[in-house]
């Protein structure tokens, strides 16, 4: 029964994810909020869990290794949006005179016009790091995607622990 559990848990982490992103395309497209630099980072890494999440569903590791990796790779990747988003919040909150910029004058590592048009138009960094464009309950979009990077942490580790326990009950 824990195995229904673990992929119907990341299933439900997948659709979470999938949602998210809908929700930074609907205010992209139709509010017309352009992602800065920092936000492209964040959906990178919100499609990254989200593919980890389809992943996971697909495959479950029968080994106590395969469950301590994963779960490693996947809070690895969940702790580093983390700490984008608290840069990205330092950079929206801090008084501008702490040295605190946004890396937007840096190139974007990936050549946009040699990706399909829908493509880029979903990560071509536009906007101000610094400014706060959209708010939800008084927070703004990196508080919530901080809120989710380290929520993402709580499922993560509650499904890894039923996996081990049923790990060792079967003595695999």
């Amino acid at each position: 029964m824990a195995w229904l559990r673990w992929r119907v848990g990341f299933f439900a982490l997948f659709l979470l994810c999938v949602g998210m992103m809908g929700f930074a395309l609907y205010h992209q497209f139709y509010q017309w909020l352009m992602p800065c630099l920092l936000c492209v980072y964040e959906r990178m890494l919100v499609i990254t869990l989200g593919l980890l999440s389809l992943l996971s569903a697909i495959w479950q590791p029968t080994t106590r290794r395969g469950v301590m990796w994963f779960s490693g790779v996947y809070a690895a990747v969940a702790l580093w949006g983390a700490g984008i988003t608290v840069w990205h919040l330092m950079l929206q909150y801090a008084p501008a005179e702490t040295g605190v910029n946004c890396a937007s004058s840096l190139p974007f590592p990936i050549d946009l016009n040699a990706l399909p048009a829908w493509i880029s138009a979903v990560i071509r960094p536009v906007g101000d790091c610094s400014v706060v464009d959209f708010s939800l309950f008084g927070m703004s979009m990196p508080f919530w995607l901080l809120v989710a990077f380290v929520g993402f942490l709580v499922p993560l580790s509650y499904l890894a622990k039923i996996r081990l326990l049923e790990i060792r009950r079967r003595g695999l």
